[in-house]
């Protein structure tokens, strides 16, 4: 028999036995622990913070982006192609250190609203608008270098003026457009067929001036020369004092009378005269 029913058996036969015990005591007996017998309080949950009753599950409070320097020259460089025609690939660099700033949004962007020149320059001091959540944060005297690469044609070796380029004949390359002078020719356009018009040293970039229309009649080549007067067709053959493509106008001289005319290439051998 366990504890407990030991004492409730004495509690009931305690009075039969005459043994003299008031009430109060004789609860006060059997309420009280027994002795080896663990006795658990009831788990209580805690209580639940505010924001937890709100919201659910507690949430750390947002805060806003870090404007960093590396930060600051990408919105520089999403900005500057809407002030300047850019061929390329763009690249910003912050001249001078800057101290990283935190903005009130998780979103910026800047506006460059003073330039210097009218043209994309290598170095360029700029006057820059940031915005972030909807407002102006701030305006900065910003310095920057800039870069703006793009693959165009090279020699590979010097190549002579007169030459008439052919596949193969020119290299791809990544050079920066800003600190390359001229109008050089990207790998997209195609330069097959076309003359150079001047010598290109081993190395350098091929420019838009270094090309010329294929001349179909070289200077010095004799040709022949075709008018049409009154119906009849008139040829005799002249002598090219200049070069010139398909369509060029030239000048020429005849062979028997010496005289000079002027005459468009119809071909490598014929000159239309007009007089």
């Amino acid at each position: 028999m366990s504890n407990f029913g030991w004492r409730l058996f004495l509690f009931v036969m305690l009075p039969l036995c005459g043994a003299e015990q008031s009430p109060a005591a004789e609860l006060k007996a059997l309420l009280e622990p027994v002795p080896g017998v663990n006795v658990r309080k009831p788990s209580v949950a805690p209580e639940k913070s505010a924001s937890m009753l709100e919201g659910g599950e507690s949430q750390a409070p947002q805060v806003g982006m870090v404007l960093s320097d590396v930060a600051l020259a990408r919105a520089i460089q999403q900005d500057l192609p809407k002030r300047f025609p850019v061929r390329g690939e763009l690249g910003i660099q912050l001249v001078k250190p800057w101290t990283p700033m935190r903005m009130p949004g998780a979103d910026f962007f800047a506006e460059c609203i003073q330039l210097s020149g009218g043209a994309l320059n290598s170095n360029m001091s700029l006057m820059v608008r940031g915005v972030s959540a909807g407002r102006i944060v701030g305006e900065w005297p910003i310095q920057v270098r800039v870069e703006m690469w793009q693959e165009v044609w090279v020699a590979p070796q010097r190549l002579e003026r007169g030459q008439v380029l052919t596949p193969g004949m020119l290299v791809a390359q990544r050079i920066d457009l800003l600190r390359e002078p001229g109008q050089v020719v990207a790998v997209d356009a195609d330069v097959v067929g076309l003359e150079l018009a001047q010598v290109v040293q081993q190395g350098r970039p091929i420019s838009r001036r270094d090309l010329v229309e294929r001349s179909l009649v070289r200077r010095g080549q004799f040709v022949d020369a075709v008018a049409n007067e009154g119906g009849l067709n008139i040829r005799m053959r002249a002598l090219a004092l200049e070069a010139g493509a398909a369509g060029a106008v030239i000048r020429i001289r005849n062979l028997d009378s010496n005289k000079e005319f002027v005459g468009q290439v119809i071909n490598e051998t014929q000159v239309q005269v007009r007089f």
